[in-house]
């Protein structure tokens, strides 16, 4: 039997990552809950395609999280966000 450490392991890796992107958007955006990775990745490309139109990083992640989570903006958390940008980079990251 072949022991692998969940740490060294990319599928570990990806879902970790992912969940640290969904965390990301629940923060940033106030949402009740942790986006799926599958609708993380749905953010990320519309956010990219939002930019590619002309529109900055704040506002293309702003429209894209408004037109995918029907929670947008039904929570307040203290913590600080994460920027735009580092959420694309970590969304790219998992690639």
């Amino acid at each position: 039997m072949i022991l692998v450490n969940r740490d060294s392991d990319f599928i570990g890796i990806w879902e970790d990552v992912m969940a640290s992107i969904g965390h990301g958007l629940m923060i940033k955006f106030g949402l009740g809950h942790e986006p799926s990775p599958d609708r993380a990745d749905e953010w990320a490309r519309l956010t990219r395609e939002l930019i590619r139109q002309g529109m900055s990083h704040d506002a293309a992640g702003d429209q894209a999280a408004k037109r995918l989570f029907s929670d947008y903006r039904t929570r307040h958390y203290a913590s600080q966000a994460d920027t735009i940008a580092l959420l694309l980079q970590q969304a790219g990251d998992k690639k």
